[in-house]
């Protein structure tokens, strides 16, 4: 018989985070729930990213998204004794109202991660225009590989390390959208550690899913590689110290598989399809494992979402979502859509009495 175990963690006072041996970590109800409570509500995004031909169309502080409309407010030139090398350009930063603009300029007072993302912006666009190598997706990955990939990035960060820093530029690799959205990401997750973001310690205990993704997708190796030269090149002095080959290897491998998407928000009632915009990483929600017979649902105001109990949930239960609105899907679609996004095949109460329907 399947048993749990107790753990550390402490998200709510309404469930636990148990060690299962069937599922990883996953979340237990503490007394009878009823249905319509909200279980969670999280904090701002500990990590998140907007993709960059949203940059103009999302707000960067609450993912505001309007049918392609431009932002209209942009972060002014910082005047608190920072002298900039290069033309101030907004770092890459757009928001749809004074409020929320507001709300960032007391998120970052310091105009630290606007001068980061302003660093990370330049270099970006400099190298934008130059020739992008496409990688091969069908290469042998195995955690020796990954390795040594790893080794050859530790020798190049040594000789980095004894360049004059007006020599460093000339290494500054390219990256395609896809990579510079990454690399905002782990900025704003090594800025959150900085600052002691209240979900440090529960980002510290997500699990890695490094090796399952980069098996799947052997272009993230070259991808990290040069999303970590690229940052190790732009960030700057305060957060060097934060920026180490294995914590960018553990907050890529946390990202995998515990980031949720930041879609378009549309009534329930449309059938209209959600506009994939970016995504983000709340570690107190990471804890909730799929099922496609849920009893939480999710929803997202801003950059903080909610979780709420769509039935009556007795003291024990496992609390889950569906994690890719698949539940109205048929079981072998469902089946392989969570097998290659989330390497696992599901076990659901729901999945087992499928499965044992088609095998009868």
């Amino acid at each position: 018989m399947a048993t749990t175990e107790t753990t550390t963690i402490v998200v709510s006072d309404l469930f636990d985070v148990r060690q299962t041996q069937w599922g990883g970590r996953a979340c237990f109800a503490s007394k009878d729930i009823p249905e319509n409570t909200t279980v969670l509500q999280t904090e701002s995004a500990f990590g998140a990213t907007v993709l960059y031909e949203f940059r103009k169309e999302v707000c960067a502080y609450c993912f505001h998204y309007e049918y392609g409309k431009y932002c209209k407010f942009k972060v002014p030139t910082p005047e608190n004794g920072v002298k900039l090398t290069r033309k101030f350009q907004g770092a890459g930063l757009w928001f749809c109202s004074q409020g929320c603009l507001d709300r960032w300029t007391q998120f970052d007072p310091n105009n630290e991660l606007t001068l980061t993302y302003e660093s990370m912006l330049q270099n970006f666009q400099m190298k934008l225009k130059e020739s992008h190598e496409k990688e091969d997706n069908n290469v042998e990955i195995s955690k020796e590989i990954i390795g040594k990939e790893w080794v050859s990035i530790s020798e190049w960060d040594d000789k980095i390390s004894k360049m004059k820093k007006t020599k460093r530029l000339n290494q500054l690799p390219v990256l395609n959208e896809e990579e510079y959205a990454s690399a905002r990401f782990v900025a704003l997750v090594l800025y959150n550690l900085h600052t002691h973001h209240k979900s440090s310690e529960l980002f510290e205990h997500l699990q890695s899913n490094e090796l399952e993704k980069i098996t799947r997708f052997p272009v993230l190796l070259k991808s990290q590689t040069l999303v970590y030269k690229f940052l190790r090149l732009s960030l700057p002095e305060y957060l060097q110290p934060l920026l180490t080959i294995g914590s960018l290897r553990l907050i890529f491998g946390r990202e995998y598989g515990n980031a949720f998407g930041i879609r378009q928000i549309t009534d329930e009632s449309s059938s209209e399809e959600k506009e994939f915009l970016g995504y983000m990483l709340s570690p107190e929600a990471s804890y909730f494992n799929h099922s496609c017979r849920p009893n939480l649902k999710k929803t997202r105001d801003g950059n903080m979402m909610t979780f709420t109990t769509i039935k009556d949930v007795e003291k024990g239960e496992q609390l889950c979502i569906d994690y890719f609105q698949i539940s109205e899907e048929p079981f072998e679609y469902r089946q392989k859509t969570l097998n290659e996004n989330w390497f696992f095949q599901c076990a659901c109460d729901r999945c087992c009495e499928e499965r044992a329907m088609d095998s009868a």
